[in-house]
């Protein structure tokens, strides 16, 4: 693995479920190492079904230059789930799906049931698929964070390996902390 690996890292934009706006914007960051590069975004439904085929379409515009994928949990939009497998089948890029907490399965299930009552089985699916949520420590700036992961075409000791290269002032990825930063100014 090089020490500067190049990453575009995904987060979704601010948004409000009590307005008309039926979208916001999946905002996707390059990094080389921790260096910022490119920033690229488009728009996706909230509560939708079609952030899978937009991080697809973004990570193939730039795969010269990404050798991973790094998402900030796997819901974008709200319930706008991600299928990891997807992701990483059509793009060839391992990606990594980094979340600051432990999911909790059961209220997850139970708020997908509520709001999607006939269609929960589809989007309760993506995270079945996403497997094991692995815990390792980062070592940052700010000393050790616990940071829970999914990944796909990756093992987790490659993981570990390339979190320590690419977090430093946060326990997020810079390329995912970056692009959290960009969508709370929208």
């Amino acid at each position: 693995m090089k020490d500067s690996p190049i990453t575009i890292g995904f987060d979704d934009a601010t948004f409000n479920l009590k307005t008309n706006i039926k979208t916001t914007q999946l905002i996707g960051v390059i990094c080389q190492g921790t260096r910022m590069v490119r920033v690229v975004r488009d728009n996706i439904k909230i509560d939708g079904d079609d952030a899978t085929e937009k991080i697809i379409k973004l990570v193939r515009d730039n795969e010269k230059h990404v050798q991973y994928v790094l998402t900030h949990t796997i819901t974008f939009g709200g319930f706008n789930l991600v299928n990891l497998t997807d992701i990483y089948t059509e793009t060839g890029k391992p990606i990594i799906a980094i979340t600051e907490r432990e999911v909790d399965f059961d209220s997850v299930e139970s708020a997908l049931k509520s709001k999607f009552p006939n269609t929960y089985e589809g989007k309760l699916r993506y995270i079945v698929e996403a497997g094991n949520l692995y815990e390792t420590d980062i070592n940052t700036a700010g000393g050790i964070s616990k940071l829970f992961f999914h990944c796909k075409g990756i093992n987790v000791k490659e993981v570990e390996l390339l979190l320590e290269k690419i977090c430093i002032d946060s326990k997020l990825p810079e390329s995912v902390r970056i692009a959290h930063l960009i969508g709370k100014i929208f």
